[in-house]
């Protein structure tokens, strides 16, 4: 026997016990957080010859569960109050078994309560521990053909109940219980039964909605209509989203290519202007030399017999000469800054997946970084241009000095 099928017995004993019940069969440590099957009897009463049957959903320590039960009238060995009553019940958890199986084993059980602790429709023990039972025969066949709780699929507690007055035969018993697990979706427990004073009960409460075969059959479309709806809801969200999608990627792609060929222009013309700077960088130098060459002509004509004059207005339209094009060719030449590409989703992802295909790949931060440092390159080049702008302009600004510092010696 699976450890996923529990058997329990249960009663109402009176004073000092009130509500009991004992599980059989099953896991013991699960067992202790199962919901008692008691009824509320200011919603749902048995009265004398009736019957009852249930079948409840729960949620058991994140075990999904289905309980099939049968209520049957039985007086308090004490007491005369009404509404007493003994039951059985097989629970399952996350499977259950076929349901004319469950209902046969269910009755066979129930039977076996009353004959061995009922006598003349008086409960003849004090607790559901001093029951004296007998497991069904071939009771393990429950276990051979379990198959998965597919509904309802949703075990979240409602507070509502069904009380679903009907024949109470193995034929319609066994249908009525199968389409209540869809049902289950919108109540918690479901109740079945053929007595007119229990139906009657139930609507004068009004605690239970209480209803007949055709009003049975009608909740179950309610339900499936509401699963039709949230279907289409879901469809509808699915294709906004994909139609959203589409547009957002043709709007990305756009974009995209449009800064890519805007950087590829940016990044040709940097190019350029730092081939041009390199090949200027040897003029500048070479101008350098020759004014240094200029500059010692100069000296050397102090120690001659060229007039002051003449030195003087030799070396200064030289350097008259070498100021201006230093002034036009040594400005700092800045490059443009290259764009940083971001595409934006325009269209909200609910359910967003942490995958793969949402993150950059290697390729493109590598070709990012690879941007990056040819960026950083260029400005580098362009600080160094405007540094050697200033110190030409710094050098031109005390050249008087230096002149009559030589002229002086």
């Amino acid at each position: 026997m699976t450890q996923n099928i529990y058997l329990l017995a249960f009663g109402t004993f009176g004073n000092p016990y009130g509500f009991r019940q004992t599980f059989f069969l099953g896991n013991q440590n699960v067992a202790k957080s199962i919901k008692t099957f008691d009824l509320n009897t200011n919603a749902i009463k048995l009265f004398e010859n009736s019957i009852l049957y249930s079948i409840r959903k729960e949620s058991i320590n994140a075990l999904n569960a289905i309980a099939y039960s049968k209520y049957s009238f039985a007086k308090e060995k004490n007491s005369d109050r009404g509404g007493t009553f003994v039951g059985a019940s097989i629970l399952f958890t996350n499977e259950i078994a076929e349901e004319n199986l469950t209902i046969a084993k269910l009755n066979e059980f129930h039977e076996i309560l009353v004959q061995k602790n009922v006598d003349n429709k008086t409960i003849m023990v004090n607790h559901s521990d001093d029951f004296s039972v007998d497991l069904p025969e071939d009771f393990d066949k429950l276990s051979f053909q379990l198959k998965n709780i597919d509904e309802p699929s949703n075990f979240r507690l409602s507070n509502s109940n069904l009380v679903v007055y009907s024949h109470i035969n193995e034929n319609t018993l066994q249908q009525n219980l199968r389409k209540s697990l869809e049902l289950l979706n919108n109540f918690d427990t479901i109740f079945f039964t053929d007595n007119q004073e229990i139906a009657n009960f139930t609507i004068a409460k009004s605690l239970y909605k209480t209803t007949d075969e055709k009003g049975f059959d009608h909740e179950i479309q309610i339900v499936r209509e509401e699963k039709k709806k949230q279907r289409q809801i879901i469809l509808h969200d699915f294709e906004k989203e994909f139609s959203e999608l589409e547009e957002n990627k043709k709007t990305n792609i756009r974009i995209l290519k449009e800064s890519i060929e805007q950087n590829i222009k940016l990044h040709q013309e940097n190019g350029r202007k730092i081939e041009e700077s390199k090949k200027q960088v040897g003029i500048v130098e070479n101008k350098y030399s020759e004014f240094s060459k200029k500059i010692k002509e100069a000296i050397s004509y102090i120690h001659s017999d060229k007039k002051i004059e003449e030195i003087k207005l030799f070396h200064n339209e030289n350097k008259r000469e070498f100021i201006s094009y230093i002034n036009e060719n040594t400005k700092p030449q800045y490059l443009n800054s290259l764009h940083n590409i971001q595409s934006k989703t325009v269209s909200e992802i609910r359910n967003q997946p942490s995958s793969d295909w949402l993150q950059p790949n290697k390729e493109s931060k590598r070709k990012e970084r690879k941007e990056k440092e040819s960026s950083g390159f260029y400005i580098f080049l362009s600080i160094l241009f405007f540094l050697l702008w200033v110190l030409t302009f710094l050098y031109f600004l005390f050249l008087d000095e230096i002149n009559k510092f030589f002229l002086g010696t």
